[in-house]
C-alpha cells in the first residue's frame, strides 16, 4: 500500500488545480491511499508541522515530501506512485 498525502490550503489559488490533478491520479491504482491533510484545521496543522511542510500545494508519498508547490504534472505523480509499488 502506498500513501500519498496532499496538503492543502482553501486560500491556495493552486490547491484546487494539485487536488483534482493528485485525487485523479491516486484513483487509478487500487493500492493507493490517498489522504488530503487541510492545513487550516488543528489536524492538518500537526500533520504539516510534524512533516516540516512549509508551502502548499505539498504532496508526500509514504510520510517523505516529493513535490512542493505548482505546477507538478501527472507523469510526476505516476513515477511517483510506481515507484512506491
Amino acid at each position: 500500500m502506498v500513501r500519498v498525502e496532499l496538503f492543502f490550503s482553501p486560500v491556495c489559488p493552486h490547491c484546487p488545480s494539485a487536488r483534482k490533478l493528485v485525487s485523479a491520479v491516486a484513483g487509478r491504482y487500487p493500492h493507493v491511499e490517498f489522504v488530503e491533510v487541510n492545513t487550516y484545521t488543528e489536524e492538518g496543522i500537526e500533520r504539516g508541522m510534524s512533516m516540516r511542510v512549509l508551502a502548499v500545494p505539498t504532496v508526500a508519498v509514504d510520510n517523505e515530501i516529493k513535490l512542493v508547490g505548482w505546477p507538478f504534472e501527472e507523469k510526476d505523480l505516476v513515477s511517483l506512485i510506481e515507484s512506491g509499488l
